[in-house]
């Protein structure tokens, strides 16, 4: 009769361990499924985009602009009633309107721009917002400055403003000051629901 040794004991276990361990497997791959497939996704974001028009009906991304003359520094905000801009939501989310200016206008006459007011009113209530013209070029480093009427504009829909502007009365020195190349930018940033 032969005698086990420690040796062989140690690996006559280690053979039985193999052995369960390779049957265990081929018993749990036997029961597991092939692979299948969900092939071609496509991951896409929503499409924010907004389109400007001056009379309700014709929408571009850009317009040309209006003048406002004939401010008296101190005076009321020009024109009376303002200057009318629609914007229309063409994208499929709803978005968050802002404001701003995209760089220094042309300043001649060194009017301080921090004391010209750019007065915004949504035409459909909410009352006016008003902004230096300082405010709005800074604004443009972080998106523009939040319209508060409306929160969010629906995928495809429209909304007016009315733009008129002031100048408080030590905005100059002089007789006279034109400030030019102001560039209105308005911008949607998509807002979940």
């Amino acid at each position: 009769m032969r005698t086990i040794t420690k040796t062989n004991a140690i690996k006559l276990t280690g053979l039985i361990t193999a052995l369960v361990m390779l049957a265990t497997g081929v018993a749990y791959a036997a029961l597991q499924s092939q692979q299948v497939k969900l092939t071609g996704n496509t991951i896409q974001t929503a499409n924010a985009n907004l389109m400007i028009s001056s009379d309700g009906t014709n929408f571009s991304a850009s317009q040309p602009g209006y003048s406002y003359s004939g401010i008296v520094p101190g005076g009321l905000a020009v024109p009376t009633g303002g200057q009318k801009v629609y914007l229309k939501n063409t994208g499929n989310t709803a978005v968050a309107l802002k404001f701003f200016v995209n760089s220094t206008p042309t300043n001649p006459d060194s009017v301080d721009l921090s004391k010209v007011n750019v007065i915004i009113t949504s035409t459909s209530g909410g009352g006016s917002q008003s902004f230096t013209l300082q405010a709005l070029i800074n604004s443009q480093a972080t998106g523009g400055s939040a319209l508060n009427t409306p929160l969010s504009l629906a995928a495809g829909a429209t909304t007016s403003y009315s733009i008129s502007v002031s100048m408080s009365a030590d905005a100059i020195n002089g007789s006279s000051g034109t400030i030019g190349s102001v560039d209105f930018i308005f911008t949607g940033i998509a807002t979940t629901p």
